[in-house]
């Protein structure tokens, strides 16, 4: 993960640092802050799987991209913008403004102008998207641009509770950790937040909903009550549709929720944040609530015991 601060830059540079920073973060763009004495910013980004996710506070400002700034890049991108805290108001091509709340979320393409302004304090979760990933499993992608989305509807209730998780992540001392899963399990609850607004705009309406089931059950790994009742119930479903969803999608409840938890496991051993923690501390981390029970599922999925896989990734 890349931190970049204005916190430590000399006053006299902290807007051109911050038009730097963000030009290279989301293409060539201005940012025109409301008081540039008093101005700062911080900005934190990552790269899982084929997805790019920007974690941005700011002082009050405007950020303008123009077709002039488009013609200078060839981002071929969809940039879906979350406000965690604060508003902030968005006009793209020169349509309506729009405002776009805590908890709230619009996707905008970088091919066409946009202008955010915002108070003092926002935070806003950004995830960069291939337009050639959107093209490939969406029917009329522009559909999804410019339009403002509200949890309303149990899948976007979902991708706004994964969202403040990742923003949760951010924040988090050791830093930003996640998985290539978390890339397919966002991407998944994309497709399914949309597609009910949309007349079906993904083109496999109940793969999505499998998609927001997986993706429920990756948020709430650690939960070593997890149920199928609960997730059920937090995605608008019930439990017999989504037992049978998820055996139709190849993979039983209990088979997944175990597998994902161990792949966590998994990937915490190999991490050198994680280091200092012990093995019965990452299993009961992961949602493991017997460590007997976790080193005997560890060694026969992977035909080695937790402390030899520690071992073996430090080699």
């Amino acid at each position: 993960m890349e931190s970049f601060s204005t916190h430590d830059v000399p006053a006299s540079r902290k807007v051109s640092f911050w038009n730097e920073i963000s030009s290279d973060t989301f293409g060539a763009m201005e940012v025109a802050p409301r008081d540039a004495r008093s101005f700062d910013g911080q900005l934190s980004r990552v790269n899982i799987g084929y997805l790019t996710l920007m974690d941005v506070h700011s002082a009050a400002a405007r950020v303008l991209r123009t077709r002039a700034h488009i013609a200078r890049t060839t981002d071929a991108s969809l940039l879906l913008l979350a406000s965690l805290h604060r508003a902030f108001q968005l006009v793209v091509d020169n349509g309506p403004p729009m405002t776009v709340a805590s908890g709230e979320f619009c996707v905008i393409d970088y091919a066409r102008p946009y202008e955010i302004a915002h108070g003092d304090g926002i935070r806003v979760l950004c995830v960069e998207i291939p337009k050639r990933l959107v093209t490939a499993q969406v029917d009329q992608c522009e559909r999804l641009t410019g339009r403002l989305m509200r949890a309303d509807n149990p899948s976007a209730r979902l991708l706004m509770t994964l969202l403040r998780a990742i923003g949760a992540e951010f924040r988090a001392e050791s830093g930003a950790s996640f998985g290539p899963e978390t890339a397919q399990g966002l991407w998944n609850l994309i497709l399914a937040a949309y597609a009910p607004d949309s007349d079906r705009i993904g083109r496999h309406g109940p793969v999505a909903r499998a998609h927001a089931i997986r993706a429920d059950i990756d948020a709430n790994l650690n939960d070593p009550g997890l149920r199928p009742a609960d997730v059920a119930a937090r995605c608008g479903f019930s439990e017999r549709y989504l037992r049978m969803a998820l055996r139709s999608a190849g993979e039983p409840f209990s088979e997944y929720l175990l597998r994902r938890r161990l792949e966590l496991c998994a990937r915490l051993l190999r991490d050198p944040a994680w280091s200092g923690r012990t093995v019965t501390e990452i299993a009961l981390y992961s949602g493991f609530s017997d460590p007997t029970h976790f080193g005997r599922c560890f060694k026969a999925r992977y035909d080695i015991t937790p402390r030899d896989y520690r071992r073996s990734t430090r080699c």
